[in-house]
C-alpha cells in the first residue's frame, strides 16, 4: 500500500516500512513508527542529504497536534517527503489529511485514495473528522500550508 500526492509542488509519499527502499530519493523522512516498532538494525539514520524526523503515532491517539507537527515539517522543506509507518496506514492518514485539507478534498475523496484505510476505524474516523472540521479552511489561496 502506497499513496503518492503532490501538494503545492511538494511530492509526498506514504508507504509501509517494507517499501521505503522503493521510494525515489526522499529528502525528508517522517517516521511515524513508535519506538517499540523500530528494530535497532532498521532505524533510519540521517545521511548528509537526508533529514529524518521522528513522529511516533498511535492510531487510537492520533490528534490534530500530531497533524500540525507533520504539516510544519511539510512547510519547512521542499521535499520530496517519505512518510512511513509499519503497515503504511498511519502514514497514509497523515498524508491524506494534509493533502485533503490543502486541496479541499471531501473525506470520501481522501479515503478513496487509500484502499483498505476504511477498515482501520480509528484512522478512517480521524481522517473523516479532520477533513470535515477543516473544510472551511481548505484550499489556501496564499500557498502556505
Amino acid at each position: 500500500m502506497r499513496v503518492d500526492v503532490e501538494v503545492n509542488g511538494r511530492k509526498i509519499t506514504a508507504a509501509p516500512v517494507a517499501m521505503r527502499d522503493q521510494v525515489e530519493a526522499p529528502a525528508v523522512v517522517l517516521d511515524c513508527r513508535r519506538s517499540t516498532e523500530i528494530p535497532p538494525q532498521e532505524a533510519p539514520t540521517p545521511a548528509e542529504d537526508l533529514k529524518v524526523v521522528r513522529l511516533p503515532l498511535a492510531a487510537e491517539t492520533l490528534s490534530e497536534q500530531d497533524l500540525d507537527q507533520a504539516r510544519r515539517e511539510f512547510a519547512r522543506d521542499p521535499g520530496p517527503f517519505l512518510v512511513m509507518s509499519q503497515t503504511g496506514f498511519r502514514a497514509a492518514t497523515v498524508v491524506l489529511a494534509h493533502a485533503g485539507r490543502v486541496l479541499g478534498w471531501k473525506p470520501e475523496e481522501a479515503l478513496a485514495r487509500c484502499p483498505g484505510l476504511e477498515a482501520h476505524r480509528p484512522l478512517a474516523g480521524f481522517l473523516t473528522r479532520y477533513l470535515t472540521e477543516h473544510a472551511d479552511r481548505s484550499v489556501r489561496r496564499d500557498g502556505n500550508f
